[in-house]
């Protein structure tokens, strides 16, 4: 009994060190890796402090602004008649082209009153031009008709007093033979009175005779030198015998053309009037239209930010129907403490952080405005500032265009920002 007791004994001390030799090696075993998260956990401790340091530092030397609103330059069109919004061909954050139509107003009251009497009038200064041009044209078959009547006139008298001149030239040679021989006569007749062949008598008539044949050489050198004149005047159409009637070609042929031009200044009187009255019809014209129908046509490209009106609408005159965006021209104002301005200079760039974007747009300074609520213009008086008034500066970016900006989203216009700005 006593050996199988301390037999049955002798298993528990071995039993009771097994246990606790574990127990040791384990509290051993965990104290290692506990050490080093402890290490691990204390660097990143550490360089998250380092991170946030240096965050606040560039965060101090960086200029920021107060969270600001995209604006851009606007576009309004404006219904320049009353009547009923017929067309309606975009919506809003449509981007649109210059010159497009984007509406018609119509209005079906435009009289047209003052538009019919010009055409009334234009019209009958149509017929009455239609009239003298018709005048003018049987003047002028009158002008033809007698130029060629003087005209023929004229050959026929200078073949007629050429005819007159050479049937002179010849009686005046004729003649002129007649004296030669008259004069010979007179000297044998005056030979043969000397020699007592014939009486006196007929000395005296050969004497005559020769006389007369004298007189008849200069009457026709005379008629002679007057028809050579009247050749010359026939040749210059004018005429040395008598007065012109008003049956002659050419008295007739002067009055018709001093009649031509007064109707071709009737024409060009007329023909200026008709001038001026089609203007005035297509003055009247385009007002009618104006009046009655009128196109709101885009001046630039654009976006259409919102509609005034809706088609079928009634709109009054001066109303707006269309207001658009220039995404070209978009910038933010924005304050800024007056410290950080030594920092900010015109021209330099800005970082424009999109609330509700991830998009990153890039701006630049154009203009700086200190004194905001502390500044009276023209008010020379000194005012103190307060210690404690916030002093605070507007600073105005230009956005710029570096990438198409989404008309579905109003090229950002409206979108809250955050500014921050390079030196």
């Amino acid at each position: 009994m006593p050996s199988s007791s301390a037999g049955a004994s002798d298993p528990e001390p071995t039993g009771a060190s097994g246990p606790v030799l574990d127990a040791a090696a384990t509290d051993d075993d965990d104290g290692i890796p506990s050490s080093r998260r402890a290490d691990l956990t204390i660097l990143l401790i550490s360089a998250g402090l380092l991170i946030t340091a240096l965050a606040i530092v560039i965060n101090f030397f960086t200029a920021r602004s107060r969270d600001a609103v995209i604006n851009a330059t606007p576009i309004v069109l404006r219904s320049p008649v009353t009547g009923i919004l017929e067309s309606l061909t975009v919506g809003t954050g449509v981007e649109v082209r210059p010159g497009q139509t984007l509406a018609i107003v119509v209005n079906p009251m435009a009289t047209r009153d003052v538009l019919t009497d010009l055409e009334t009038q234009l019209e009958t200064a149509r017929g009455r031009l239609q009239e003298l041009r018709t005048r003018r044209d049987l003047r002028k078959k009158l002008v033809m008709r007698l130029n060629l009547d003087a005209s023929q006139q004229r050959s026929l008298e200078i073949s007629r007093d050429q005819s007159e001149r050479d049937g002179l030239g010849f009686a005046l040679d004729r003649a002129r033979k007649e004296l030669a021989f008259a004069k010979r006569e007179t000297l044998r007749q005056e030979e043969l009175f000397r020699a007592a062949a014939v009486a006196a008598n007929v000395v005296d008539r050969a004497r005559t005779t020769e006389l007369q044949r004298g007189r008849e050489v200069r009457g026709l050198e005379a008629q002679l030198a007057g028809q050579v004149a009247v050749l010359q005047a026939s040749r210059s159409n004018l005429t040395l015998r008598n007065n012109r009637s008003n049956s002659d070609p050419v008295v007739r042929l002067q009055e018709a053309t001093i009649a031509l031009e007064n109707a071709e200044g009737d024409v060009r009187t007329q023909t200026f009037q008709v001038s001026g009255l089609e203007q005035q019809v297509n003055v009247a014209r385009k007002e009618w239209q104006e009046r009655s129908r009128s196109r709101l046509v885009s001046p630039r490209k654009a976006v259409v930010w919102q509609l005034g009106a809706q088609r079928g609408d009634s709109v009054d005159a001066m109303q707006t129907v269309i207001q658009m965006i220039d995404c070209s021209q978009r910038w933010l104002t924005t304050t800024v403490t007056e410290n950080d301005l030594n920092r900010i200079r015109l021209g330099s760039k800005a970082r424009i952080e999109l609330v509700g974007s991830r998009e990153k747009l890039h701006g630049e300074v154009i203009g700086i405005r200190s004194g905001i609520g502390r500044t009276q213009l023209g008010d020379e008086t000194p005012q103190p500032v307060p210690i404690n008034l916030a002093r605070e500066s507007e600073v105005r970016i230009r956005i710029l265009n570096d990438f198409a900006a989404p008309p579905g989203e109003f090229c950002y216009v409206g979108f809250t920002a955050k500014v921050s700005f390079d030196r």
